[in-house]
């Protein structure tokens, strides 16, 4: 076991710091998304972006579509090169990202500079996981990687709080332009971080490496088969970000409310998660999937059944119970189906998780984009979404049940 001594040898901080700066530099992605949130309808005028044109959410899903391309590009970088450059040169493409999508002169420019965003953004989070891993080992990895992990539990709560006080004293630019704020700040401060590459651990840019990992997950049928739900699990997820203004503004007409309502329900998905985490450490984690998908399903179709009886538009406080279970539900399962699903990876563990990584993002955003298609004026076509994946769901899970052991 890596004894404290040798950690801050290693990276050259205190276990505190290296937390905190793990937190900001991982922090890019959340805010590269929610904090344009609220500025969906600015930059629709920007543009001139009428009914029947592109709508900004299409930024959302091509975002999380680059992110998945992202994953597989910074690994092997930072294999190669080492980590301190391969990661400011990942901050200073997201800069370079966050400047061109603020001052694209056209809403197809705004969209290439997104793409080139989610890549450059899938750099910190992938890096920082391999120093985490160069420094730590065991339970003392597990706490860093959870507490690190909070971020994402608490960024989406004041990311449109920030977007909404960012829109009362200027411009949607001003939205885009605070992640390269963060960006800056994160490269200064991960200047003061030592290289945690050893020269001997240093690994040649080889095509075959990463294709063998893929070989490997889509020949290992618990793999595959757990894989393809947790892509469906951001399928289902991926409209809340891509059309959440439509349906808390446009739909409800809860404007200035915005960032209340959407932190709101972040904050129950995260308490959420925090609960399913705890029952995990009692009950196996396949019995609490099995669980979370039956429960996925009744309340999928009840939200289906109460949206067509209020004609696509029922009570704000009942939608936003019916969404909020969902999203809380479909939250908590994923990152479970993702761990179990790399199980049978043993050694290539971090290059399959790369692979299954873009998988998850890519295909998940696709399909999350068909079901944003269809949010206009009703909430109907998001709870249909959740059943029509969730059925998915159920059948890969079904089918992977017996080649997966039982966590104890």
């Amino acid at each position: 076991m890596t004894t404290i001594v040798e950690e801050r040898a290693r990276h050259g901080l205190s276990r505190t710091e290296y937390i905190g700066l793990a937190s900001l530099v991982t922090a890019t992605i959340a805010i590269s998304i929610d904090t344009i949130l609220p500025a969906f309808e600015e930059i629709e005028a920007e543009y001139g972006l009428g009914p029947d044109t592109l709508s900004v959410s299409l930024s959302i899903t091509a975002f999380f579509i680059a992110l998945g391309i992202g994953t597989l590009l910074w690994g092997p970088l930072a294999d190669r090169f080492g980590r301190k450059p391969v990661m400011f040169v990942s901050l200073g493409a997201i800069l370079v990202g966050a400047l061109f999508s603020s001052f694209a002169p056209s809403f197809e420019l705004f969209l290439v500079g997104r793409v080139f965003w989610g890549i450059a953004a899938a750099g910190p989070r992938t890096i920082m996981l391999a120093i985490t891993r160069d420094c730590y080992e065991g339970d003392a990895m597990s706490r860093i990687m959870s507490l690190t992990l909070a971020v994402f539990l608490i960024v989406p709560i004041i990311a449109p709080a920030i977007g909404e006080g960012l829109l009362l004293i200027g411009s949607w630019k001003l939205t885009t332009l605070s992640a390269a704020v963060l960006t800056v700040v994160g490269a200064a401060w991960f200047s003061r971080i030592e290289e945690t590459l050893r020269p001997e651990d240093v690994l040649p840019l080889q095509v075959g490496r990463v294709a063998r990992a893929a070989k490997a997950v889509l020949s290992t049928r618990s793999t595959l088969l757990l894989t393809i739900a947790s892509m469906m699990t951001y399928g289902a997820f991926f409209p809340w970000l891509g059309s959440s203004p439509t349906l808390i503004t446009d739909i409800y007409g809860f404007d200035a409310e915005f960032a209340l309502i959407f932190g709101g329900n972040a904050l129950l998905m995260a308490a959420g998660i925090l609960l399913v985490e705890k029952l995990v450490r009692r009950y196996s984690t396949f019995p609490i999937v099995q669980a979370q998908i039956v429960t996925l399903m009744v309340v999928s179709l009840i939200y289906i059944g109460v949206a067509i009886s209020f004609d696509g538009v029922p009570p704000f406080w009942l939608w936003f119970v019916l969404t909020t279970l969902l999203l809380a539900v479909n939250s908590s399962s994923s990152p479970l189906l993702q761990s179990v699903a790399m199980e049978p990876m043993g050694a290539i563990a971090g290059t399959a998780a790369s692979v299954s990584g873009s998988i998850i993002f890519v295909g998940g955003a696709i399909l999350g984009s068909i079901i944003d298609g269809f949010i206009t004026n009703t909430v109907t076509p998001f709870g249909v979404g959740f059943a029509i994946y969730g059925v998915v769901i159920a059948l890969t899970v079904a089918a992977a049940r017996p080649h997966v052991k039982t966590a104890s």
